[in-house]
């Protein structure tokens, strides 16, 4: 936020009463989880030291407005409405807006060297000229300080977000990191609940941050990889980099995969580049894992070969359809069973004699064997 958009925002915060940064923080709670700041955040805002988003910019109007109003010294409406706060943030991080034509905003994808297009039209059929103007005057301007905030008016409106995440993911990498954390900060997580295994999800969060990380997975060059993969730990978003992988894990043909895998390599997150592969074992489709498993078994890549199949015996199904797939190698079968999770080798043997894999079970299970682990 440039210091005039701070100091407009500080001259109000006076006329309003002058609230305490504390009180800002209280107020700010009370909109929401997905509005609140620390106070160390709203005191870099309105000081200027670091450049504010939109979402931010209107949520602290809302906190200083709403001080006023319990203090007994109210802001006239004009002084807070959005739309006018909306047009100050243009005019100190955009540019004049253009004529955009009948439905398409052009965005330069400037990770491909090309420019792509994204049909408007459900803005302008749903009468959001407001952040069509946003849109088109913020043209240039990075991606974190408009974006999330349109995303937001979007979901509040029950729209689908899918074709804005799809063109934001085009973009430089290192746009996208921004733009990401500053989806988080309006659509957090919630906190995990070991007790509730739905606990760690939420609708808005996956219709924005989890779709813009999915198409980044998707259409980002592999090379790019290590560059999102670092870039969101260094943005203390090291939680979304699980998903991240698994989407690369889950899209790309085999060769593509290898090339992922190299990539994170070459940059030394060697751990990364095995969690990638364990999660092609077990969380890709399950007909179509044996294909990079063959990928990397003709490369004589073995160890890689080898960690996605330790992938596949976290999940009985997937473990049988590698069994049928793999019975006649010996070395790939032999990674396959020392891999199988020691709390399920009862149910494993069980599911092994039950499709005709007597031999197999046994191994699993010879004559002595206990449920305590051996050690």
């Amino acid at each position: 936020m440039t210091n005039s958009l701070a100091k407009q925002l500080s001259d109000l915060r006076v006329r309003a009463g002058d609230p305490s940064i504390r009180e800002i923080e209280r107020l700010l709670k009370g909109q929401g989880r997905n509005r609140s700041m620390a106070r160390s955040t709203i005191q870099e805002k309105l000081s200027g030291k670091s450049p504010a988003r939109l979402h931010q910019v209107l949520a602290l109007v809302a906190a200083i407005a709403e001080f006023g109003r319990q203090n007994g010294t109210p802001l006239a409406p004009q002084e807070i409405d959005e739309n006018t706060w909306r047009a100050k943030f243009i005019a100190t991080t955009g540019k004049p807006g253009k004529a955009t034509g009948s439905s398409g905003i052009t965005l330069s994808a400037r990770a491909a060297g090309i420019s792509t297009t994204w049909d408007a039209a459900p803005l302008r059929n749903a009468g959001m000229t407001d952040l069509l103007d946003l849109i088109s005057r913020s043209e240039g301007a990075p991606l974190a300080t408009w974006l999330p905030h349109v995303a937001s008016e979007m979901n509040r409106a029950e729209m689908s977000c899918e074709s804005l995440m799809q063109w934001a993911a085009k973009e430089n990498p290192r746009e996208i990191i921004p733009c990401i954390s500053a989806l988080e900060e309006i659509f957090p997580l919630p906190e995990e609940d070991p007790k509730d295994p739905w606990s760690g999800w939420s609708p808005s969060n996956e219709a924005t941050t989890g779709r813009l990380l999915r198409f980044t997975a998707r259409t980002q060059p592999l090379r790019n990889a290590p560059i999102v993969v670092v870039g969101l730990r260094r943005a203390n978003l090291g939680q979304y980099v699980q998903q991240f992988l698994t989407n690369i894990a889950c899209w790309h043909l085999a060769p593509n995969v290898r090339d992922g895998v190299k990539q994170l390599q070459a940059a030394e997150l060697t751990k990364d580049a095995e969690n990638m592969l364990i999660y092609v074992g077990s969380r890709r489709q399950e007909t179509r894992i044996i294909e990079v498993v063959t990928h990397f078994d003709e490369q004589d890549e073995h160890k890689e070969r080898n960690a996605i199949l330790r992938g596949m015996a976290k999940d009985a199904e997937r473990f049988m359809i590698a069994i049928k797939e793999i019975e006649e190698n010996e070395e790939m079968l032999d990674v396959l069973m020392s891999a199988i999770p020691w709390p399920s080798r009862k149910e494993y043997s069980e599911i092994l004699s039950g499709a005709g894999y007597k031999a197999l079970a046994d191994r699993i299970e010879p004559p002595g064997y206990s449920d305590e682990p051996p050690f």
